[in-house]
């Protein structure tokens, strides 16, 4: 088992024990609940004034390739996706913004 391997198993843990379900409103229309982990969070954002939080999730998972736009709702709050940092192992990380 390669490292890529390896790094995509935990991250398939890490939403098991940690995630929860979310639905996921890709801006291009169309729903779907996945599994992800998220966190609010209190980081300083310089550009503009709100709530911040991130979304660990899997774009497989997703019904299309998450976009800048693109919002998650999570306990009947709606946040908007204005970064994306995905990496090699089908995981990525989506900082959102409280809408």
């Amino acid at each position: 088992m390669g490292l890529a391997d390896s790094i995509a198993r935990m991250d398939a843990a890490c939403l098991r024990v940690f995630g929860r379900e979310v639905t996921y409103l890709p801006e291009a229309g169309g729903q779907a609940t996945v599994r992800a982990v998220f966190q609010p969070t209190r980081e300083a954002e310089e550009s503009a004034v709100g709530v911040y939080a991130v979304l660990f999730v899997r774009p497989a998972d997703l019904p299309s390739v998450p976009q800048r736009g693109d919002e998650v709702e999570v306990d009947g709050r709606r946040y908007k996706v204005f970064d994306i940092e995905a990496d090699t192992s089908g995981a990525a990380v989506l900082r959102l913004r409280q809408v």
